[in-house]
């Protein structure tokens, strides 16, 4: 992956757009104060593509200002992979979701979008593009601030912990914990059947206790059935007893029923005829009272009428007020607009006053003005006249030491030069004696290589040997055992046959044979014995050999070493003599010139000084064209002030005065909104003309309310003669009712009095049904719980079966659980640090050594080389041990990791790391191609610095894009393009140097 162009807009320090175009980029340094947001531009790149950076959240890149305006960060990142370019789009608002676009450009120009569905696929898709992920590429493009060393100082378990976290190996640790939590999960599930099963046994054991208990419930259920059903027969018949007693209460209570009602209806009847004959004596009451009711009334209307009259005439009198209010209120508000305008035309003659007394004032002002002004632009051409020369005289002195400048550049790498000279000159008899000890060393590890072939070859024939005996000694034991064997079977049987062949026996022939059997038997003891002793030494012998063959590896390695050690010695040596030489016969003359020149410094010097007296010159320029502008703008303000003061007089004398007279005289006369007045005059005439008095009509209110009450009491009298005849004819009516319900009533309280006799003798005798039922109720309840005893009984006893069936299916899942308990430990422990892990990083360390190698052979000429060991010999014991040590070779031979100079110690670990970046990318299936350094310039000496630079100059042509990162002044000159950062007010912006 290749950077073309970054484009960050609301993104962290960067607020306002900002396009970093990487194009003729090769290597660069990104310089800038701290805190300018020069890492920002690396977060930008990984936000893009990864949508990680340093902060904790996506909603922590987007600018706080941006934020708070509710506007979006956004990146837009495009690169060059293969011969595609490709663009990724990532944009983030507070608190929503993000937004994710990847883009191709096509042959015609044209982005085309390769975007997923959503943000999580679209991800997925950069990665499978990139082939990496965001730690992949961090770990492989980025070396990090104090990250360089890491590796190289460190123990070596640390180193296999750093080397493991590098190339990613530390993930099988997840798959291991994994592996651990289903192992656990399992043993678990395994701990759980264990238990089923225990609880399955003990409830296989209680199968006879379970069948007795059955037994006894199927008793008692049938003993409650026999006694439920003779109490089921007699509650059949009191229950039949009980409805016919039922049936003569529900007619003796019909009979109560109407006993009440024919009462009720007696009294209402008796409460209507009293209140009918109290309202026909109120009427007749009202009727004698009819004369003096009529009379009353006939005043109240003649009130009423006069009342009404003057009614009339105050609407009337009220409708001409409310006409004559408007035209009064026009009439304040006309004085009132006078008055005020008055007072108006007043303050302005006090006003035009005034500006006719500032008015020479202004004009002397104008006068001393333009005279300044005339004299700070003479002033002010003189200065051009200047500035120009001084840009000129500067121009020549930046000329002067841009010269300077490179003569210094180079007798300072001339110096280097020297310096490096010197040392190799130093360094030279130790390269020699390195040279010696190199010899020396190949003559003894020729010597050690021919013990171990000989012992090889001994310690192969002695393996042979040792088979072949060993091989013998099962025959020779079958072979004494089947003669002592023989022999027991000779001596204990003494017949005159032998007991092993038959044939006739006779005591000498027999004491020949034992003789002849035990011979052979000694024979063969002494040969077994012999075998058994001869294992042994060659036991020992082949342990030994053992051991001198396991150098075989290392002396296999050491011996090229110390051969490459010797060339390296040889080929220094001859190098230092060729440096010696360069430098008498081209660089000590070339050093001589540059420090003449340099000694004469005239020319620049009296640049400088010419450059600084015409700055002196030219240094009031800015504050005498502030004076200028400060003139000119005076000038044009009382110009425009005395303008303004001419006009107001002229307006004022036009206008002004004969306004406030005319004014002042209409006041005096009121001689003012004529028409309203002449309307409010026609209108008070025409309001005395209706006749209004409030008095007046004050007294006719008075009489009218004397007899309010005429009119109500006049209606009850006629309500009262049309009421009395109807009263009567019902006061008739209702006598002749109670008669007749009076008679009803007595004849059904006899009837009732008969049903309630009957009803008691029916109720004498009856036995009572509700104690039957409770008893029928328990029956039954007792018989429902004994028929669950019979049915939980059998249950448990039928449960039995189907436990019977579980427990062996629990068995077959048990063996089955244990089973995955053992593989899943033996998958614990493959991919633990001693399995997989230890097996990818052994795999990995010849490519890292290789790449580090090829590095350090151009940082170094080729005098140094490194060599990884994951073995080595134990001091206490005759054994190798697992590890992980890093030897370092140079000219002077193998010397530790300390002994070697910061600039070696530093060439090492760049070498070191970069290698691992190397093998890291290509596992990920990607080419390194940009690599980002921020390793911390400032932490070091101008050495260390330098020697950073020179191991980036070697190595720039293995990548197409190498950018650095700091914030020395000093190394922006260093490398052939800045990329300057710098933050204001607006926040970040970027200059391309």
């Amino acid at each position: 992956m290749i950077p073309v162009t970054l484009q960050l807009t609301n993104f962290l320090s960067y607020r306002d757009t900002v396009v970093l175009d990487f194009a003729g980029i090769r290597t660069a340094c990104i310089a800038g104060a701290n805190g300018a947001g020069k890492s920002s531009i690396l977060d930008g790149i990984t936000w893009a593509l990864f949508g990680q950076s340093r902060g904790k959240s996506d909603d922590d890149v987007i600018n706080r200002l941006a934020a708070y305006n509710g506007e979006a960060a956004e990146v837009r990142y495009t690169f060059a992979l293969e011969t595609n370019q490709y663009r990724v789009i990532r944009q983030k608002q507070t608190r929503k979701s993000t937004r994710l676009d990847l883009q191709l450009l096509t042959e015609s120009g044209k982005w085309k979008s390769l975007s997923e569905n959503r943000v999580r696929d679209t991800q997925a898709a950069i990665e499978n593009l990139l082939k990496m992920n965001y730690d992949t590429f961090i770990n492989a493009s980025f070396l990090l601030q104090g990250k360089a060393d890491e590796f190289t100082t460190k123990t070596a378990n640390k180193r296999k912990e750093i080397l493991a976290d590098l190339i990613g190996v530390n993930q099988w640790d997840q798959y291991k914990e994994a592996a651990a939590v289903r192992r656990r999960e399992t043993e678990g599930q395994l701990q759980l059947l264990d238990a089923r099963m225990t609880d399955i046994d003990q409830e296989l054991d209680e199968e006879t206790e379970r069948a007795a208990i059955l037994a006894v419930a199927q008793e008692e259920e049938s003993r409650i059935s026999e006694r439920l059903a003779d109490k089921e027969q007699l509650l059949t018949q009191l229950r039949r007893v009980e409805t016919a007693v039922q049936h003569q209460r529900q007619a003796v209570h019909t009979l109560a029923n109407n006993v009440t009602r024919a009462r009720q209806n007696l009294t209402q009847t008796e409460a209507g005829q009293a209140r009918r004959q109290q309202e026909l004596d109120a009427f007749q009451a009202l009727l004698d009272e009819g004369d003096n009711i009529t009379a009353r009334y006939a005043a109240w209307q003649g009130a009423d009428a006069t009342w009404q009259t003057w009614q009339g005439k105050e609407t009337a009198f009220r409708r001409i007020r409310d006409r004559q209010r408007p035209h009064e209120l026009a009439i304040a508000q006309a004085q009132s607009r006078l008055q005020q305008r008055q007072a108006h035309l007043e303050a302005e003659a006090a006003r035009v006053a005034a500006m006719r007394q500032e008015q020479e004032e202004v004009t002397e002002r104008l006068r001393a003005g333009r005279q300044q002004l005339a004299a700070l632009s003479a002033r002010l051409e003189a200065m051009t006249a200047q500035e120009t020369a001084w840009h000129e005289a500067r121009a020549r002195l930046q000329a002067l030491e841009h010269e300077r400048k490179l003569r210094q550049q180079e007798v300072g790498q001339l110096q280097t030069q020297w310096r490096r000279l010197e040392r190799e000159q130093k360094e030279q008899e130790a390269v020699a004696q390195n040279r010696t000890d190199a010899q020396a060393a190949i003559a003894t590890l020729t010597e050690k290589l021919a013990r171990v072939n000989a012992d090889q070859q001994a310690l192969m024939g002695a393996m042979a040997e040792r088979d072949t005996l060993q091989a013998e000694q099962p025959p020779l034991k079958e072979q004494m055992d089947k003669l002592k064997e023989r022999i027991t079977r000779l001596e204990e049987d003494a017949g005159s046959e032998c007991p092993l062949c038959g044939q006739p026996l006779t005591a000498e022939h027999r004491r020949a044979v034992l003789s002849d059997l035990r011979a052979e038997g000694e024979n063969a003891g002494n040969r077994y014995r012999q075998n058994q002793a001869r294992v042994r030494e060659l036991g020992q012998q082949i342990k030994q050999w053992e051991t001198s063959v396991k150098q075989r590896p290392f002396l296999e390695r050491e011996h090229p070493t110390q051969q490459q050690r010797l060339a390296a010695a040889e080929a220094r040596l001859a190098e230092i003599e060729a440096h010696v030489t360069e430098w008498q016969s081209d660089s000590a003359p070339r050093l001589a010139q540059l420090q003449a020149e340099l000694a004469d410094d005239t020319d620049r010097q009296a640049q400088q000084h010419r450059v600084g007296e015409l700055a002196l010159s030219i240094q009031d320029k800015p504050k005498a064209e502030q004076e200028r502008l400060t003139c000119q703008q005076a000038i044009s303000a009382a110009e425009a002030r005395l303008a303004e003061i001419t006009r107001a007089s002229a307006a004022w004398e036009t206008a002004g005065v004969a306004e406030l007279a005319q004014v002042r005289r209409q006041l005096a006369a009121e001689d003012f909104a004529l028409e309203e007045r002449t309307a409010l005059a026609a209108l008070d005439a025409e309001a005395a003309a209706v006749g209004y008095d409030p008095a007046a009509q004050a007294v006719a209110q008075r009489e009218r309310a004397a007899l309010a009450d005429a009119p109500a009491a006049f209606q009850e009298l006629k309500q009262a003669e049309a009421a009395v005849k109807p009263l009567s004819d019902t006061l008739s009516d209702l006598a002749h009712q109670l008669v007749e319900q009076r008679a009803q009533l007595a004849e059904m309280e006899t009837q009732h009095q008969a049903a309630a006799a009957q009803l008691a003798e029916m109720t004498t005798h009856a036995q009572d049904v509700r104690e039957v039922e409770q008893d029928l109720f328990r029956l039954r309840e007792d018989a429902v719980a004994a028929h669950q005893r019979v049915g939980a009984a059998r249950q448990r006893l039928d449960v039995l079966t189907d436990l019977r069936q579980q427990q062996r299916r629990l068995m077959t899942e048990r063996a089955d659980l244990t089973h995955r308990v053992q593989r899943l430990k033996l998958l614990e422990k493959a991919c633990g640090r001693d399995g997989v892990q230890a097996l990818l990083i052994e795999q990995a360390l010849p490519e890292i050594e290789t790449s580090a190698n090829d590095l350090l052979e151009r940082l170094t000429d080729g005098q140094m080389r490194v060599t990884f060991d994951t073995q080595r010999q134990l001091k206490t014991r005759d054994e190798m041990a697992e590890t992980l040590d890093i030897r370092i070779v140079d000219n002077a031979g193998e010397r530790p990791y300390e002994n070697f100079s910061g600039g070696e110690q530093f060439r090492v670990n760049f070498a070191i790391r970069l290698a691992l970046s190397r093998v890291l990318a290509k596992r990920a299936g990607a080419r390194l191609q940009t690599l980002v350094i921020d390793e911390g310039f400032g932490s070091q000496d101008p050495q260390g610095r330098q020697r950073l630079v020179e191991a980036i100059n070697t190595i720039q042509g293995d990548f197409a894009c190498i950018l650095v990162i700091t914030h020395i002044d000093q190394l922006r000159d260093a490398f052939p393009t800045r990329i300057q950062v710098e933050k204001s007010s607006r926040g970040s912006a970027i200059t391309v140097n």
